[in-house]
């Protein structure tokens, strides 16, 4: 181990070159990394969510989609290249790829659509999502996208590969129907009167594959 190097005056001094080769030892046993809070591979994990803030990566700008540890480190690594893109459709497909929501982006003019529309399809393998986490992934793809351009569909696919796959849907409605009382005000009976009320529905749900 290097000793601390003291200026000449101190240096003639044998208490001050002990005491600087005592703090020259216990600097060399010092643990650094922990400083080193740039190094977004090593630095530990309870520093992710203030890189997360300092890097503008919260909430729905990617943050709320990171799954594991490995996800929020690589959106963190590459906050500065995806608001250097921000607004192009490569913007838009990197943060999916980051968030394992692997996905295709076919603009207006690939599919024949209205100017300045576009579509995503999105694979969600083993994986599946609920109305609220649909409605995040829109804002997600807001928050990347350019202004002028306007998400005409979000194609959702569902991939199950397990030996096993199990599949399940639900299906809940109501109805309320209120039926007041009958008022006469005046009556002129010259034949029999009837009153009556009734209703009927029917509805049919399918579930594919059947």
């Amino acid at each position: 181990m290097d000793k601390l190097h003291l200026p000449p005056p101190l240096a003639r001094d044998e208490r001050f070159s002990l005491l600087a080769n005592i703090a020259a030892e216990r600097f060399a046993q010092m643990d650094l990394t922990a400083l080193l809070i740039y190094l977004v591979d090593l630095v530990d994990a309870s520093a992710l969510p203030s890189l997360a803030e300092q890097f503008h990566v919260q909430g729905l700008e990617g943050w709320l989609f990171a799954r594991n540890e490995k996800e929020k480190r690589e959106l963190i690594k590459q906050a500065i290249e995806l608001h250097k893109y921000k607004g192009t459709p490569w913007a838009v497909r990197r943060v999916l790829e980051i968030l394992s929501l692997p996905g295709t982006i076919a603009e207006w003019f690939e599919y024949g659509g209205k100017a300045y529309f576009f579509k995503i399809e999105i694979e969600l393998i083993n994986n599946g999502i609920d109305e609220p986490l649909f409605n995040h992934l829109v804002e997600l793809i807001h928050e990347y996208k350019n202004v002028r351009s306007k998400l005409e569909a979000l194609i959702i696919w569902i991939i199950n590969q397990s030996a096993i796959p199990v599949l399940g849907c639900a299906f809940f409605g109501g109805e309320i129907t209120t039926v007041s009382p009958f008022q006469v005000l005046e009556v002129q009976q010259t034949k029999p009167v009837y009153f009556g009320t009734g209703q009927w529905s029917l509805e049919i749900t399918s579930i594919y594959p059947e």
